[in-house]
């Protein structure tokens, strides 16, 4: 069976993407984003998580994200913000979002949940977003919870063990590294960046490209949700 990331995961560098005060302003052709304080070598004065009031500037681009014919999501059995089990069938009944970052990320992830969260008061409709750290020596359960609260939006933040975290994102076929850095805020890591959608009964759906912005996360839900 293929997996999710296999055609537009990819794992890049961070410099070509940028955070500007509250808006992110995209003009690359191609979707690039490793979420770090600094390319490698480089250095960064972020001395913390930024959190992304407003969205970007949809879209960068326009490409294929279905998957057709749609293919069971691969399981995920991880910890959650409170400690507790995790598995991904629980969620079933409603579309999900599944996405793979990190809380000490600049700029990827939080302008990614709040995306998420933009398009999901766009289209009217209940979702869940599940983001799974793949930084679990930072991302213990409570870094995820106290990160995920900050969206309001019943975002589920999973954490694991190193090789739990390495299982779930082979399966994903999600890649990622850790880089060099001499920022205050520690070591980086490039990941991948797409977005998962999975409908209520299990199956994905889409892969969303970084920087599709809230109109495109809004019309594929409503897609996804009216079957």
């Amino acid at each position: 069976m293929s997996h999710p990331g296999r055609r537009a995961g990819r794992l890049v560098p961070h410099r070509q993407a940028a955070v500007l005060a509250i808006v992110v302003i995209a003009v690359l052709a191609v979707v690039v984003a490793a979420c770090g304080g600094a390319a490698p070598g480089g250095a960064s004065t972020t001395a913390g998580p930024i959190f992304v009031e407003a969205v970007t500037q949809p879209p960068m681009g326009s490409r294929q994200t279905a998957y057709d014919p749609p293919r069971p999501a691969p399981d995920i059995f991880l910890t959650d913000g409170d400690g507790h089990p995790f598995d991904l069938a629980s969620l079933h009944g409603s579309p999900v979002f599944v996405y793979f970052g990190y809380t000490h990320c600049p700029d990827v992830c939080p302008t990614t949940l709040a995306d998420l969260r933009a398009g999901m008061k766009l289209a009217g409709l209940d979702a869940k977003v599940v983001f799974v750290t793949i930084d679990p020596a930072r991302d213990d359960a409570a870094a995820m919870r106290q990160y995920t609260d900050y969206y309001q939006a019943g975002y589920i933040g999973l954490t694991g063990t190193a090789g739990q975290t390495a299982d779930t994102a082979g399966a994903w076929s999600i890649t990622y590294a850790q880089l060099p850095s001499e920022s205050a805020n520690g070591y980086a890591m490039a990941h991948s960046t797409d977005v998962y959608l999975v409908d209520a009964v299990g199956q994905l759906r889409h892969h969303i490209f970084f920087g599709a912005g809230a109109d495109l996360i809004a019309k594929l839900l409503t897609e996804v949700a009216s079957d």
